[in-house]
């Protein structure tokens, strides 16, 4: 299909970044709520680890049926949709005052941010200029990677000088977004049926790249995931202030902001496994420096800077890579990378928190995120010469 130059432009690209901006950051509320939240409920770590799955269940498990139905129909409303309305239940989180109502606002709000992914993801390719794809879909990312980076920073500043109750009045910015994707028309896009009924779901349980590739880079979740969600907690329980524990998190999101801008450029001069593979070696080394610490120190600020720099370096790779595996489904593998996998990590970071009650979050982490990169790495090793490059 030839895009004719109204419908592709870079400017749209870099409306879909603001919009995955806006949608990561408020996506992002909840774990610097996490602290708020278990003093004024009782949450045990492990409970405040359930809490965050439930949201990342809905969250993430969805996307990959969602980007089935999004290669094969119009789904582009739910673009300026979830990225209202999921921002909205997210900011409601600080007037809640029931458990059950909680964890009801954390799974519809989930489920409102899984069409974003997958949706905005098929929007990319088509909206993109000839030749720039791997580029848009580094904007595209980097978009999210910031608005995920800085939303707990900008939050626990927001909270030193206002309840958690007035966080609703942050609503304003995922309207005003949801305006700019409809002055934009990024609401609706053709569907070229011939191509999207092409894929089956034969043809992807039986893609043995395409399944390691997912399960790397599930594995590689574990570990994004675990500090995602624990790092506040982990800085708490050491007695340091919610600004402190939230610049630490910034800090590691803010390198795979910035990794996921950087790594995805070099897509077309190196080979995309090996991309993913320096990616994961930064990561276990820097990993290796951060949880020997774990402190205020200048050292931890650089090494889970570093670390977070190498795990999502290997996105952009990691969507590019799987695109081509499944040729025409380009909804359906985004969805893949950038929810399915990050749902099996958040799933099995709950493990961690259950170990962290007894042992201590430190030594949780440390037990659960090595191995998990170590097989990660080896995935990638054994799928490297599949002719998909």
């Amino acid at each position: 299909m030839t895009l004719s130059t109204n419908q592709t432009s870079m400017a749209k690209v870099w409306s879909l970044s603001i919009a995955h901006f806006t949608s990561d950051f408020y996506l992002n509320l909840l774990p610097v709520m996490l602290p708020i939240l278990a003093l004024k409920f009782g949450f045990s770590y492990s409970q405040c680890g359930l809490l965050y799955m439930v949201f990342q269940i809905s969250a993430s498990f969805l996307q990959a049926p969602i980007g089935l139905i999004a290669d094969r129909k119009d789904l582009g409303i739910f673009l300026p949709l979830s990225v209202m309305l999921g921002s909205l239940l997210a900011c409601a989180v600080g007037i809640c005052n029931s458990e059950l109502m909680l964890v009801m606002i954390v799974f519809i709000s989930g489920i409102l941010s899984s069409f974003f992914h997958p949706v905005a993801g098929g929007f990319v390719p088509y909206v993109s200029p000839k030749g720039k794809e791997v580029y848009s879909t580094s904007i595209f990312i980097v978009g999210g990677n910031v608005g995920f980076a800085v939303a707990p920073f900008l939050t626990a500043i927001y909270l030193n000088y206002f309840a958690p109750e007035k966080l609703i009045f942050l609503a304003i910015v995922p309207i005003l977004v949801t305006i700019l994707l409809f002055r934009q028309k990024l609401y609706t896009r053709p569907i070229i049926q011939s191509k999207a009924n092409t894929l089956s779901l034969k043809q992807i349980i039986t893609n043995i790249p395409f399944v390691s590739l997912t399960m790397s880079i599930g594995l590689r979740a574990i570990c994004y995931c675990s500090l995602v969600i624990y790092l506040p907690l982990l800085y708490s329980s050491k007695g340091m202030k919610p600004v402190t524990a939230s610049a630490i998190l910034m800090t590691l999101l803010l390198g795979t902001a910035i990794g996921g801008f950087i790594i995805g450029q070099f897509s077309k001069r190196v080979k995309i496994p090996t991309l993913i593979l320096g990616s994961y070696s930064l990561t276990i080394l820097s990993m290796i420096v951060f949880l020997l610490r774990a402190d205020d120190s200048l050292l931890s600020y650089v090494s889970i800077f570093i670390a977070g720099f190498g795990m999502y370096g290997a996105t952009p790779p990691a969507i590019v890579w799987a695109q081509r595996m499944l040729p025409n489904s380009d909804s359906f593998a985004t969805s893949i990378m950038l929810g399915f996998t990050f749902g099996i990590g958040y799933v099995l970071s709950v493990f961690i928190g259950w170990l962290g009650d007894y042992i201590g979050l430190q030594l949780a982490l440390t037990y659960f995120t090595f191995p998990a990169m170590l097989l990660a790495t080896l995935l990638i090793i054994l799928i490297r010469n599949k002719n998909i490059q």
